[in-house]
Order: C-alpha cells, then sequence, then structure tokens
C-alpha cells in the first residue's frame, strides 16, 4: 500500500494529534500513524494536571530534580512556557469539547501546597502574591486552617498555600478527544507500526508495516521512541523514557476532598470517585512492570499527607513512559527540509500539547525551520 499527504504525523499521543488538529486547520490534508488505539501510551495515562506555578512530583529530567527543596514553584522557562499553555487550554478546551462531543471532565479543585520546612513556608509567602497579581488568588493558610478545611489533610506546623486556578481534566478523554476533534476536521488517523522514515529530494517517506505513507513533510511526535527515527537521519535528539507510575486508590470514605493535596506527591480525589497518587519517575529504559518499590514510596507519601491515605485498597497501578528531556522542556524543530521533530513534553504533556500544535502549525506556514519559542527550539541542543 502507498498513500499521500501534505503531512503525516508520526504519533497518536496529544503532541501529534494536537499538531495534527492545527495543521489540518491550515487547508493541509493530514495523516496521523500509530502503533496502537489513542490515549495507549503516557497521554492516556497522566495525572491530568494543568499547573502553570507548582512543581510537579515525579518530575522527568534533571533541572526541576537540582532545584533546592524549599523551591516550591516551577523554574522561570518552565513557568513560562507552561502559562502560555495554560492559557491556550482555557480558551481552547470548550471548543474542544463541542467539537467532539466529550467531556473532558474540568475539575476546578483548588491546589493545598503543603510546606515541610520554615523555608517552604518562607518561599509561599514570597509566591502567594505574586502569584495572586497573575489571576491566581493564593491564600496562605495555618495548620489550624487547613484542618478546618478537611480533618483528614495532615499539614505540619508551617501550614500551606491554597492556590486557585490550576485544575485537572481526565488525560484519556482528552486525548480522545483531540483525535475526535481532528477526524472532525478531516485528518486520517490510521494503525501501522512505523519502521524508518526516509526524507527525499520532494519530501519524505515514512515506512510501516502497513506499506509506505508520502508527504510534503513528516512530523515525528513518537514520544520517547522519537529518537529511534531521528537518528537513520543524522540527529539524536536528547529524549529518553522516564517510567512513570500512578496509583488509583478507593477512599473509604465516601467524602469526597475536593481539593489537590501537593505534597512529596499529588493526592488528587477525581471525579471517577478514585484517589489518584502521582507520581513517581524512574529512568529504567523500556521497563513496564509496575514497580514495588514505587508502590510503596506512593503509598508512604500519601499516608504522610491525609489520614489513613497509604492503607486505602489499590484499585489500578498504571506505568507510562514519559518523553523526558535534560530541562523539562520540549523539543521542536525541523532535522531537514522535510522532517520536523515535537516531542518531549515529559510530565507536562498534556499542558503543553497544544501550543506545541501551535507552534508547529506555525512553523509550516512560514516555512521556517525553528519555532517562534526559543524555549523549545531543537537548535539549543544541536
Amino acid at each position: 500500500m502507498s498513500a499521500r499527504s501534505d503531512v503525516v504525523v508520526v504519533g497518536a499521543g496529544v503532541f501529534g494529534l494536537a499538531t495534527a488538529w492545527q495543521v489540518v486547520r491550515s487547508g493541509r490534508s493530514v495523516t496521523v500513524l500509530d502503533r496502537a488505539p489513542v490515549g495507549t501510551e503516557a497521554s492516556g495515562w497522566a495525572l491530568g494536571r494543568l499547573d502553570p506555578l507548582l512543581r510537579g512530583s515525579g518530575s522527568t529530567g534533571t533541572v526541576e530534580r537540582d532545584l533546592p527543596a524549599e523551591q516550591i514553584a516551577k523554574p522561570e522557562a518552565q513557568q513560562k512556557l507552561a502559562l502560555d499553555s495554560y492559557q491556550l487550554h482555557r480558551e481552547l478546551t470548550p471548543q474542544i469539547e463541542e467539537i467532539s462531543g466529550i467531556d473532558v471532565q474540568v475539575d476546578e479543585q483548588p491546589t493545598l501546597q503543603l510546606f515541610y520546612s520554615e523555608q517552604e513556608r518562607s518561599a509561599g509567602a514570597d509566591l502567594a502574591s505574586a502569584w495572586s497579581s497573575m489571576g491566581f488568588p493564593t491564600e496562605l493558610m495555618s495548620q489550624g486552617e487547613i484542618a478546618s478545611l478537611d480533618s483528614r489533610i495532615l499539614a505540619r506546623q508551617f501550614g500551606g498555600a491554597l492556590v486557585k486556578g490550576p485544575y485537572f481534566v481526565d488525560s484519556l478523554r482528552f486525548v480522545r478527544a483531540l483525535a475526535s476533534c481532528a477526524r472532525h476536521e478531516g485528518v486520517e488517523l490510521e494503525t501501522a507500526s512505523v519502521t524508518s522514515v526516509e526524507s527525499t529530494s520532494d519530501g519524505a517517506t515514512v515506512h510501516t508495516d502497513q506499506g509506505h505513507y508520502e508527504a510534503a513533510t513528516v512530523i515525528l511526535a513518537a514520544g520517547p521512541w522519537t529518537p529511534g527515527l531521528s537518528e537513520p537521519l543524522g540527529v539524536e535528539i536528547p529524549v529518553h523514557p522516564s517510567k512513570g507510575e500512578i496509583l488509583r486508590l478507593q477512599p473509604k470514605s465516601s467524602e469526597r476532598f475536593g481539593v489537590h493535596v501537593h505534597g512529596p506527591c499529588s493526592l488528587v480525589n477525581k471525579k471517577d470517585g478514585l484517589v489518584w497518587v502521582a507520581a513517581t519517575a524512574a529512568e529504567v529504559g523500556f521497563d513496564r512492570t509496575p514497580s514495588d518499590a514505587a508502590r510503596e514510596q506512593l503509598l508512604e507519601n500519601a499516608g504522610k499527607m491525609m489520614t489513613g491515605a497509604d492503607d486505602w485498597p489499590i484499585l489500578q497501578h498504571t506505568v507510562c513512559f514519559r518523553p523526558a528531556t535534560p530541562d523539562d522542556l520540549p523539543v521542536v524543530g525541523a532535522i531537514s527540509d522535510n522532517v520536523i521533530v515535537a516531542t518531549g513534553g515529559g510530565g507536562s504533556g498534556i499542558v503543553q500539547c497544544l501550543y506545541v500544535g501551535q507552534q508547529v502549525s506555525a512553523m509550516l506556514e512560514s516555512a521556517s525551520p525553528e519555532p517562534d519559542s526559543e524555549l523549545i527550539s531543537l537548535r539549543r541542543f544541536v
């Protein structure tokens, strides 16, 4: 079999689908290829947290891990990208739900950042007014005030900060909604295992187990598998798999807590009724085996944050492979005249995807080899 499109996107995760949806609306024909159904990999298993302010638990790169413990905010570059990405979600999510007919379960519960030292409390106090002025009302809370908020939360004497604005979506519903939007605009989604990509004089060819797909431009959005496709073209992309594990617990109380509790991990009572405990990060290659050590770590951290959480039944223990980069930022840029990479969302792929899709679409419109944003440009590495 041989087929031709203006653009072929390799990868049906959130980066690939958001890019396909943005590109097809510019009038180009688009085909998306993936070996597995939509939502099978990291995009479908993510926590679905859209937070442009606070560091995440289970960081995937090296920048956040090297920060001092008292730095509870994202590094400056990550925050700038996350703020732009967050605003796009606020603008486009209603449209995505309307077109797809899928409720992505927007959950506006605020985040309660617990403080575990005087240094963290001091850092939180400095950030509260800045975040409030940015449109994210932030209230410092004492240990007693947190207990009044929900007596099950185990706050220390240093208190915490209640931050409004960050929110959650159901990641699997979101990625399926993106796929539906893309199909609605004419994108062809096909199941095929990509074996190689060849750059030619007048375009590129994607070789798969189902045949060959030709295009004027190929976009590699295959997450941590992207380097395997880019290296034969002579470009090494600094993206690797970061194994992320999340537990879904059945709370023993039917009373839902409507606040995201954040500290050594995230505790989120999602709209499915379960409490998600997230997340870990391990550099162990593509090992899908759920780890006993990760389970124990997550349960221990949950027990430090909420009464009895470490004893709630585990209904699901999930594993995914986030595409991690050294600086925890995406990698976007042309690696040949006809091939573009768009990968590296790490643990923030859901929040970053619409921004990345917009950047890639703009690259095609302007025939530029680089995105407008230097923060995500491939050039910083090659």
